[in-house]
């Protein structure tokens, strides 16, 4: 098989403090059914045993570990791979997850067949603890779809783990991960599917999502502001790219994701949350942001839109009414 139909694929697999989750990981990759791989390990100053978990798959010589000199973050450690890869196509793996054995394979099967700039997949989560086994048979998956620029991708999730990235893609149009804040899927997510042309979904179960108590997409505390930050950066890739038809549906996410914050989120952090709800819902005013309407958007909108000793009164009463 010729280059053109075995491309290099370049795995990023950032690591911190996994050493109880990086040898399913590495295994799962180290296994897969393609095997033209670059498996880049960014090592993010961990202060568990994860760096000598790693040794052993050292010896495979398709595994390629970068050494942060302080400890970075996700993000960080994503773009490091970014840069480092040598491979046709890019695809990101979390350290704590396992992939089917089949994914690359698949993955770049629909790439070539369709030249596509991006590929995503479905996941199913499982709960940490729990022993699972990759598996190796092909999904029968004849029916895979297309994703038109305005539908379809914008509605799926924006972990970066669900995506099969053309290289020259993200390099060429210099796109990263917000360095610094959590939830840094959010605005790569996004822009990545202003810029890329061809998007393909497979639906198959690909990769098996961990879930545990210490993840950031279960944090209550102050890392739940940073969705705020994230929302803004991409209303802003809205207006740059000019992106009219994706509007309604961005506002719809962020106002449920208002409802998840307001209703959730540390007390500590609750009068800064209503503030920032506020801001993000006056620019949306101001950009001429619609949204449809639920009740849980209603009860958000008229407590926000209150003087904030009554909505924080209000928001406290709301708490208490669904146990949170």
């Amino acid at each position: 098989m010729n280059s053109q139909n075995n491309p290099l694929v370049s795995v990023i697999v950032p690591v911190y403090n996994v050493e109880q989750y990086l040898d399913e990981c590495l295994n799962s990759i180290r296994q897969q059914s393609y095997e033209n791989l670059e498996i880049i390990v960014v090592e993010d100053c961990s202060t568990d045993n994860s760096l000598n978990t790693f040794i052993k798959h050292s010896e495979d010589p398709r595994v390629k570990l970068i050494q942060h000199e302080k400890n970075s973050g996700l993000s960080a450690a994503r773009n490091t791979g970014i840069d480092a890869a040598q491979g046709k196509f890019i695809i990101f793996v979390d350290s704590d997850d396992i992939v089917h054995l089949s994914l690359i394979e698949l993955c770049v099967k629909y790439a070539i067949v369709n030249d596509a700039d991006l590929i995503t997949y479905d996941f199913k989560a499982f709960e940490d603890g729990a022993k699972l086994i990759p598996q190796l048979d092909l999904p029968n998956i004849e029916n895979f779809k297309i994703l038109e620029p305005g539908e379809g991708y914008f509605n799926q999730q924006h972990f970066a783990w669900l995506k099969f990235i053309r290289t020259d893609l993200l390099k060429s149009r210099k796109l990263y991960f917000p360095v610094g804040l959590y939830y840094e899927d959010w605005p790569f997510h996004w822009e990545l599917g202003l810029v890329a042309n061809k998007k393909y979904h497979i639906p198959a179960e690909l990769l098996l999502y961990r879930q545990r108590k210490t993840s950031i997409t279960g944090s209550l505390g102050k890392k739940l502001l940073d969705l705020f930050k994230v929302h803004s950066l991409v209303l802003n890739l809205l207006e740059k790219y000019k992106a009219v038809s994706l509007k309604e549906k961005f506002a719809n996410k962020v106002k449920m994701s208002q409802w998840s914050i307001l209703t959730r989120i540390d007390k500590h952090y609750l009068a800064q949350a209503l503030n920032n709800t506020k801001k993000i819902n006056k620019d949306l005013k101001n950009k001429n942001y619609k949204y449809e309407i639920n009740i849980r958007i209603l009860i958000t909108n008229l407590i926000t839109s209150l003087p904030n000793i009554l909505a924080l009164k209000l928001l406290k009463i709301l708490r208490i009414l669904l146990k949170r």
